[in-house]
């Protein structure tokens, strides 16, 4: 338990003790002293270690398996599985930190989940008490499985409006957030030694769901317009897979959107080769210029898993999403379903389909676009102003993700503890690979940082970027080796 004496509470402080432990563990995770795999402590021994209630550990470890840091496995605890210690060898101050609040952080450009501050909290608070007014107990209790009848209503209309897409009701099942989709997916159709490709770079949660189920995982290579074809097209000839998992609007984490002509071929080699694909749907909602198209727009064969989160931009606490499953298959989806957590929240169901139903989502989406649009346009302008030469930024059309790529032979995660140096975050693109290997590139997020802060942030990693330009011999370079961290 002597790694865990790191971790000190402050029960005088506003930070809730839970987040308090969470972040302790998650930073344990981080620097790799709790290792991919290892087992968390039983609940009742953390209590008692930490002197709190048991909910407060409960409560820590549901946020690490929301994050992505951990995986609850039925009947035997939690598991870590997340997949970005950079090196065993880090020291405490070199941890990824996940907020502006953790010390020595002033500019926050690594958080995936917007900042607390866009919460549309008053509305909530309105909404809540309107349906436990309307509902009372009711709403508390267990649900169908499938879902809430009205929220699958108003998210058939949602889809309608909004995507010109049809989802019939039968095909809807409401999750617990879009993680649980992937993982539903997973559990419903893969059988140890499957293949499944991802996109190289992916999001990490995705490939901790794939190795559960002991897939055998294949990166396909990403370009700006989407997936490489011809990467894809060679490997398929091999050894088709099974299930393909992409995010091809505003990708996590380059914010590369898919275009038209890759989405048919992606869905016409998906017919010619019968695999399925899995459309994870996080950001859509987020665009500045214009409005993307979903690859289920294109599907006329049923080969899309389409999954569709809300809480990302809404309430992320809520977790609340919903998978859209070809008819034949939804049945195999319910059970895994019912099988992992029953039903999702009753009251989470119904208040966001009062959000729905009464515009609420459309104007607080409305709401995140300017903000977002501003800290784009303001991220656009630092990097133009401060990027130093042979260094590159992707400029999305929406979402809240930057790929930046470093000159060449430089690493991302070099850059890391250089830019920690002068109190700002990043994500180092090593984390994005399967095999955590050395990356040139990393991901800039906006989604907490407050706009008035970018331009002074982008100056300073700038600064850090220009030192490691300036003393090339003092960082590790070349695509053998690996940095010292």
């Amino acid at each position: 338990m002597e790694k865990f004496e790191s971790i000190h509470l402050d029960k005088n402080s506003t930070e809730p003790l839970y987040i308090q432990i969470y972040k302790g563990f998650s930073n344990l995770i981080l620097s790799g002293q709790i290792k991919y795999g290892e087992k968390l402590p039983p609940i009742r021994l953390m209590a008692s270690f930490f002197d709190v209630n048991t909910v407060t550990i409960v409560n820590a470890y549901k946020k690490l398996q929301s994050d992505g840091f951990a995986k609850s496995k039925v009947g035997s605890g939690t598991y870590a599985c997340f997949l970005g210690d950079i090196s065993s060898k880090s020291k405490p101050s070199d941890k990824l930190v996940n907020t502006t609040k953790d010390k020595g952080i002033r500019f926050d450009f690594s958080a995936g989940s917007i900042s607390p501050d866009y919460f549309p909290v008053k509305e909530f608070k309105e909404i809540i008490n309107e349906v436990l007014d309307r509902d009372g107990g009711y709403a508390l209790e267990y649900q169908e499985s499938s879902g809430y009848q009205p929220l699958k209503e108003s998210i058939g209309h949602f889809m309608s409006v909004q995507h010109d897409i049809d989802v019939p009701l039968d095909e809807i099942q409401i999750i617990s957030g879009a993680q649980q989709g992937i993982d539903l997916i997973a559990k419903a159709f893969l059988n140890s030694g499957d293949t499944v490709y991802v996109e190289a770079p992916t999001y990490p949660g995705a490939i901790n769901a794939f190795k559960s189920r002991n897939a055998s995982i294949v990166e396909i290579n990403m370009e700006k317009d989407g997936v490489d074809l011809e990467d894809l097209k060679r490997n398929i000839k091999n050894n088709p897979p099974v299930l393909f998992y992409t995010m091809p609007i505003f990708q996590n984490p380059t914010g590369y959107s898919y275009s038209t002509e890759k989405k048919k071929e992606l869905i016409a080699l998906s017919c010619k080769y019968n695999f399925y694909i899995i459309e994870d749907d996080h950001i859509s909602d987020l665009y500045y210029t214009e409005k993307p198209s979903l690859l289920k727009a294109f599907d006329n064969s049923e080969k899309v898993f389409y999954i569709k989160s809300f809480s990302k931009l809404f309430l992320p606490g809520l977790r609340i999403a919903f998978l859209a499953v070809p008819r034949r298959h939804f049945n195999k989806i319910a059970l895994a379903k019912y099988s992992s957590d029953i039903s999702t929240s009753g009251l989470s169901q119904r208040i966001l389909d009062l959000f729905l139903r009464k515009s609420l989502w459309s104007m607080h989406i409305n709401r995140l676009q300017r903000i977002f649009y501003e800290k784009w346009q303001e991220t656009l302008k630092a990097f133009d102003k401060y990027m130093p030469s042979g260094a590159k930024c992707f400029a999305p059309g929406g979402g809240h993700f930057f790929w930046i790529t470093l000159p060449q032979d430089l690493y991302s995660s070099t850059l890391y503890h250089e830019a920690i140096k002068k109190g700002v975050s990043i994500v180092p693109g090593d984390l994005f690979f399967i095999n955590q290997k050395p990356s040139e590139s990393f991901r800039l997020s906006t989604a907490q940082i407050p706009t008035s802060d970018i331009d002074s942030g982008v100056k300073l990693l700038c600064e850090s970027i220009q030192s490691l330009i300036d003393n090339t011999g003092g960082v590790f370079r070349g695509p053998g080796d690996k940095p010292l961290l």
